[in-house]
């Protein structure tokens, strides 16, 4: 029940104040794979075989963003609920499962438009064949929830003491 209500309470906080709310969901991978594919496959000129472009770049973006937001969103999690901590006992992992979980639900939603999109360039005559590594697909989201996971824990317990080393994450993922 309680990492019900802190996935809960992580889904409605985070755009409750804002203009457009959840559709920041769809928003921001989709933002981000126009530019990518207008710098790397238009400017640049960078081939990806068979795939359109768009679809490729989605894709990359929507696992990459889940990892990214596991382990930032986990990298100071000790610190931002330390008065949390100190009022209730409860198994201190719950608070690092809400934000995987939480961003699980966020990767489900993103997992979904790339799938409209990739039924479209189906239709539209695109010769995708996806493969028999597709139903790995699944295996490798929970690797990369449980990395962001323990490295986001791992990274949150150095924070409690070197408040820098949050910056330093996010610049890190950023690069």
């Amino acid at each position: 029940d309680l990492l019900f209500l802190f996935v809960k309470r992580d889904i409605v906080t985070v755009y409750k104040q804002t203009i457009l709310g959840p559709l920041w969901y769809l928003i921001q991978p989709l933002f981000t794979s126009i530019v990518f594919t207008l710098i790397f496959n238009k400017i640049a000129n960078i081939s990806t075989g068979e795939i359109p472009p768009f679809l490729f770049n989605l894709a990359g973006v929507t696992s990459w963003n889940y990892f990214k937001d596991c382990l930032i969103g986990t990298s100071d999690i000790f610190k931002k609920n330390q008065a949390i901590f100190g009022k209730v006992y409860f198994p201190r992992l719950i608070m690092p499962m809400s934000v995987v979980m939480s961003n699980l639900l966020k990767f489900g939603i993103q997992i979904s438009i790339f799938l409209c999109f990739y039924i479209y360039y189906i239709y539209s005559g695109s010769l995708i064949t996806p493969s028999i590594y597709v139903f790995t697909y699944p295996i490798v989201i929970v690797i990369m929830g449980l990395l962001g996971l323990g490295f986001g824990m791992i990274i949150s317990s150095m924070v409690t003491k070197y408040r820098d080393l949050t910056f330093l994450v996010s610049f890190g993922v950023q690069l």
